[in-house]
């Protein structure tokens, strides 16, 4: 199952946790829902929620906050969590140490229940247009993955050097 197959699959009932145990909302295409990362109006999902990583002002949203997925140096991104257990990073930093997690970029993660929450459509024609839609990000977040292995293995390869 691929990431993006994963997060639709959780819709409403997966968690974002910040590394210092804050939840930042439900993983939901719900705009009503008040927990939900898509509420534009929500703790959660606002641009000025104190616990959104949509808040470019806020420790888990600014470029350097430190538990934000926007900082590229946060050594302590925020995680998915899927019954109980820590199944993805949400970060922008390529360097991470991921213990054996996968990484999703941010963008992606906001743009996957975005477009789940507003097209009208069956979740077979919401994934197609996610699929077609979103290639862009589906790409960058491919490269920045590449880009971290490769770090990861230079890194390593200078250790026996």
């Amino acid at each position: 199952m691929s990431i993006l197959e994963f997060l639709a699959s959780v819709n409403g009932v997966a968690y974002l946790v910040a590394q210092d145990g804050q939840l930042l909302g439900l993983l939901s295409s719900d705009q009503c829902n008040p927990d939900s990362i898509s509420n534009p109006c929500g703790i959660y999902g606002s641009p000025c929620g104190v616990y959104s990583i949509r808040n470019q002002c806020g420790i888990y949203g600014a470029s350097c906050g430190v538990y934000s997925p926007y900082n590229t140096v946060c050594i302590n991104p925020p995680v998915i969590v899927y019954q109980g257990q820590a199944v993805i990073l949400v970060t922008k930093n390529n360097y991470v140490m991921t213990n054996g997690l996968p990484v999703v970029d941010p963008d992606l993660l906001l743009g996957v229940y975005a477009q789940l929450g507003g097209q009208g459509l069956s979740t077979v024609q919401q994934m197609n247009y996610m699929y077609s839609t979103m290639g862009d990000r589906v790409n960058q977040g491919a490269q920045n993955t590449m880009n971290a292995v490769q770090n990861a293995a230079s890194i390593m390869a200078s250790v026996f050097y």
